[in-house]
């Protein structure tokens, strides 16, 4: 069974030496494979700052793109239908 959902944004996550070091979102997303098997390893090709936290141009970092996701897709009963069959699946 394929779930849909209403996805909202696309967030990049940047891991710098890796640890995690912050994020920036998108409206499309900028690569083809999402997750862990989506990650790219990319040099900086200008400073960068998240927070508190300061990256200089040409630092080699690792991104990772994430769906953000809204809303299960269909209507009342399709919705319901998909959460009564994952909650079987964690009571099994």
């Amino acid at each position: 069974m394929q779930v849909e959902f209403e996805i909202q944004k696309y967030n990049v996550d940047i891991y710098y030496q890796g640890k995690y070091f912050g994020c920036y979102e998108l409206e499309t997303p900028d690569r083809e494979v999402m997750g862990y098997q989506g990650r790219r390893t990319e040099i900086l090709s200008e400073d960068w700052s998240y927070k508190n936290k300061r990256l200089k141009k040409g630092t080699e970092v690792v991104t990772e793109c994430v769906a953000i996701c809204g809303k299960i897709k269909g209507d009342f009963k399709d919705r319901m239908r998909v959460l009564a069959q994952s909650r079987a699946v964690f009571n099994d």
